[in-house]
């Protein structure tokens, strides 16, 4: 009976050892599955010498360009492939003039190295050529931190060089011309445009509309007077504020003309930080919003605001943590019901009124599952307020809908949902401020619906890959 508690305490500890091993070296749960069952049929596993000899005799069949922190392909190369891969999806590819290639940018870590992983697809070729499968790598990029400086350290300049001499591609003896796209979440794109970003008087990506008025939309527009010079020379003036435009000059758009204008006058004005990334081989309409994002996203603050509003109970002490452990009992019930016990909540343990704090993380799939119609807003809110909080939700949920629906575009459906969702937003009480991807919604969102199909730029494919 001792040896078989001592063998027992053994398997626990070695359970133990591999869940560390797991966790250090971030091997997800797929990753772990697959190596156990490759090891249940092959019965052994190979030494990482082994291994990196096979990737080396393999990596001889590509192009692969090294240097000490990056590993690349020529984008040309690069880009056949994407062509290649796009023909199988569409058989008319060839009568196209002119193709579109979508550059996907995304950080990501591999063991305990933080990359900037570079991969590609032909939009022309379907929304299947952007799923984790059929995106095209282009390269890796090892980085200490993600900002445009290091970034710009980073990346050879033989690299950019190359993507911007690819401007035609010959298939068949016909000249294709090769327009490039960038995609990626808003950081991203702060990184490769040189911008000040967020924190910044001017956060949005598209436009230069200041912090203090992101909220405005075409329905909230008003006259601001702002005061100008000193002294004798002060004066008040009256300015129009309005809603912004992500390609319309005339309301605001940015543009790279702008950004060189402004840094040779006074760095950061209007949120341009520094040169873009890449030059100009991208100007401010190449890039199209990621709806996965802006999903992630928003959700996210919608639940924090739930959350900050429902830890204040108006009691103390003791009082005030019963309130708070029987709220956060209703939700992780909710939580089991709907996404498992990957998602749950507790007392913030950092804070010491005793707040409600949320642990894990909804991707967009599980934030499906967990907004729904039978999510405790009364429970835990007071009637007002759950009352605003679940026609925001049900509001964002209408513009969701609407941008996976078909491709018969409703004319100013879109628009029309976005304008009501900023303005229930605003007036929900959840809090006084908008965050940029709910400016961009109140702004932006229907023009890129209008001018562009939105699912051919989601990130779900390139998160996946990663």
């Amino acid at each position: 009976m001792h040896c078989l508690h001592e063998w027992i305490l053994l398997i626990i500890k070695d359970k133990r050892d591999l869940l560390h091993l797991k966790d250090t070296y971030y091997l997800t749960d797929c990753a772990l599955h697959a190596i156990f069952q490759y090891m249940r049929s092959k019965k052994k596993l190979y030494s990482l010498k082994e291994i990196e000899r096979l990737r080396k005799k393999t990596n001889t069949k590509f192009p692969i360009l090294f240097t000490s922190t990056s590993a690349y392909v020529k984008f040309e190369y690069a880009v056949r492939t994407a062509i290649f891969v796009a023909r199988k999806h569409e058989l008319k590819l060839d009568q196209f003039d002119t193709l579109t290639i979508r550059f996907n940018m995304d950080g990501t870590l591999i063991g305990n190295k933080h990359i900037v992983a570079i991969s590609i697809n032909c939009i022309e070729g379907g929304r299947q050529c952007q799923t984790a499968t059929n995106l095209v790598p282009l390269g890796l990029f090892e980085v200490q931190k993600e900002n445009t400086e290091l970034l710009r350290k980073t990346l050879p300049v033989e690299f950019i060089n190359d993507i911007k001499s690819v401007k035609h591609i010959s298939i068949g003896g016909k000249d294709i011309d090769i327009r490039v796209r960038l995609g990626g979440d808003l950081m991203n794109a702060v990184y490769v445009f040189g911008l000040a970003g967020f924190s910044s008087n001017y956060p949005c990506i598209f436009c230069t509309q200041h912090k203090d008025d992101l909220h405005v939309t075409e329905d909230t527009a008003y006259d601001k007077n702002i005061t100008e010079g000193k002294g004798i020379n002060k004066k008040t003036v009256t300015v129009r504020v309005g809603p912004t435009s992500y390609h319309d000059p005339a309301k605001r758009a940015r543009s790279l003309a702008e950004q060189f204008s402004c840094l040779a006058i006074k760095p950061n004005d209007l949120g341009y930080k520094c040169e873009p990334l890449f030059g100009d081989l991208f100007n401010y309409q190449d890039y199209c919003v990621d709806t996965l994002h802006l999903k992630l996203r928003v959700f996210d603050v919608i639940l924090k605001d739930i959350l900050s509003y429902a830890s204040r109970t108006g009691k103390y002490g003791g009082e005030h943590l019963a309130i708070i452990e029987n709220k956060i009992k209703i939700l992780n019930q909710h939580c089991e019901r709907t996404v498992g016990k990957r998602f749950f909540f507790q007392v913030d343990s950092d804070d010491k009124n005793k707040t409600i704090a949320s642990h894990g993380k909804l991707s967009g799939h599980l934030q499906d599952l967990f907004f729904v119609d039978s999510f405790p807003y009364k429970e835990i809110l007071s009637d007002e307020i759950a009352k605003s909080a679940r026609a925001v939700v049900n509001k964002f949920k209408e513009i969701l809908n609407e941008l996976k629906s078909s491709s018969i575009k409703r004319n100013g459906v879109l628009k029309r949902l976005s304008l009501e969702f900023v303005k229930e937003f605003r007036q929900s009480g959840l809090r006084t401020t908008v965050t940029p991807y709910i400016h961009i919604i109140g702004n932006h969102l229907f023009e890129f619906h209008e001018l562009n199909d939105l699912r051919d730029y989601n990130m779900q494919g390139v998160e996946k890959s990663n």
